[in-house]
């Protein structure tokens, strides 16, 4: 008996901890090829709004004004395309729609620096529209890949390329338009997408055909364990429809404060005579948005979407009232390292919410949410900055996120009473 229970002992798997939690994930067949492919394709997707913005105003010499519009439209684009793309993906398969994809992003970034500006702002939307963005990709990658005990350190991994893809991007940008050109810097853009959505498109599988329980909308085998039945997130196909709206809700209001935060940041150190220290300021959050995203995938158990979004919303809308940028330096860890914690933790809900499929239109609907936050953001905050003063850019921002959790906590705590109740008939 003794030597049963030694042999159990000895065969029960230790589960890992702290930062160990990543090797059993990176470990696991192609996932590393999928970060830095992912980071790869990432890198591009948000150098765009810049290079586009130099193309405007130093190739076309136009004013900021008509830059930023160009920049809007795109990113509309890629707002209104993600869904539509996510669904045709779940439809036909991954690669068909990579490779009409790439064509179009091909096409628009070879002609991109020799057309005028009506044809240019058109051929934006078109290329927002049709862009599959490379965070998509990677979380679909990732919620194919990953099983349900890794899924929240690999979503946690995909966060920090996206904060390292953020910190590189516009510099990269910045420096291939003004060191070279606009037009050299739509080129080498246009080609880094195609490229990387080439290698998206290689490397996924064949299309397979619904399973008869998936097109009747029950849960079947390929539905991501620790689903409705666990968590109370179900798939977007047969699951809690008001749940997966409250993770999306999340992830908008996390998006919100992403943008608004650099606003808000760079009205509080003009206020304070230190607009020169602002590139700094944005540098730290970076960094610690990365640490934020790392710490995130240690977490022995993996929070509601609406937790770290309340804590960020709490830890943010205070910001204002710091008086010097030194201290500010300090004060903005806690925000964003919770950022980046939000962004990792409603990826993995929103992963774990889609069945096999439904993963493209799911995880489209994700990166539509952050978008239409990125969009709402920086607007919300200069408004209340120029409304009420420099300090009330990061409340705005900040109140915002804590109602948006509030709200969807409240939604996840109805939608689990509601299953508990007896069902009649």
């Amino acid at each position: 008996m003794s030597e049963e229970r030694s042999a159990t002992w000895r065969e029960t798997p230790i589960t890992p901890k702290g930062l160990g939690r990543y090797r059993p994930v990176l470990a696991e067949p192609g996932m590393r090829t999928t970060l830095v492919t992912g980071f790869l394709v990432k890198l591009p997707v948000i150098a765009v709004p810049l290079v586009l913005s130099l193309q405007v105003s130093l190739g076309l010499d136009r004013s900021l004004g008509a830059a930023g519009l160009v920049s809007g439209v795109w990113m509309a684009g890629v707002m209104a395309g993600a869904p539509v793309l996510g669904r045709a993906m779940d439809r036909l398969s991954m690669r068909p729609v990579l490779v009409v994809s790439a064509v179009a992003q091909g096409v628009f970034w070879a002609v991109a620096d020799r057309l005028p500006y009506p044809a240019l702002v058109c051929g934006a939307l078109v290329s927002g529209l049709l862009l599959v963005p490379g965070s998509t990709l990677t979380r679909m990658a990732l919620a194919a890949r990953t099983a349900p005990e890794h899924r929240q350190p690999a979503y946690a991994l995909d966060t920090v390329t996206s904060q390292l893809s953020y910190l590189a991007g516009p510099a990269l940008a910045a420096v291939l338009s003004t060191q070279g050109s606009p037009a050299t810097a739509c080129r080498l853009l246009g080609t880094a997408l195609v490229l990387g959505l080439a290698a998206f498109a290689l490397r996924s599988a064949p299309a397979a055909r619904p399973a008869p329980a998936a097109r009747s909308g029950e849960t079947g085998p390929s539905a991501p364990a620790g689903g409705a039945a666990e968590d109370g997130r179900a798939g977007a196909g047969g699951g809690s429809a008001p749940v997966v709206a409250g993770v999306l809700a999340c992830a908008f209001a996390t998006g919100t404060i992403s943008s608004g935060f650099e606003l808000a940041l760079l009205g509080l150190a003009r206020a304070q005579g230190a607009v020169e220290w602002v590139g700094l300021l944005i540098a730290a959050c970076g960094v610690y948005a990365v640490l934020g995203g790392l710490l995130s995938g240690t977490l022995p158990v993996t929070p509601r979407p609406a937790a770290p979004l309340l804590l960020l919303g709490l830890v943010t809308a205070p910001l204002g009232l710091v008086g010097d940028w030194r201290i500010l330096l300090v004060a903005v860890a806690p925000a964003a390292a919770l950022s980046a914690t939000s962004f990792a933790v409603t990826a993995a809900a929103c992963g774990a919410a889609a069945t096999e499929h439904t993963r493209g239109q799911v995880l489209g609907l994700y990166g539509a949410a952050v978008a239409g936050g990125n969009a709402a953001g920086a607007p919300l905050a200069g408004v209340a900055t120029a409304t009420a003063g420099p300090a009330a850019g990061f409340l705005a921002v900040g109140t915002v996120a804590a109602l948006v959790a509030l709200a969807c906590w409240t939604l996840h705590a109805g939608a689990g009473r509601a299953r508990l109740l007896p069902q009649k008939g």
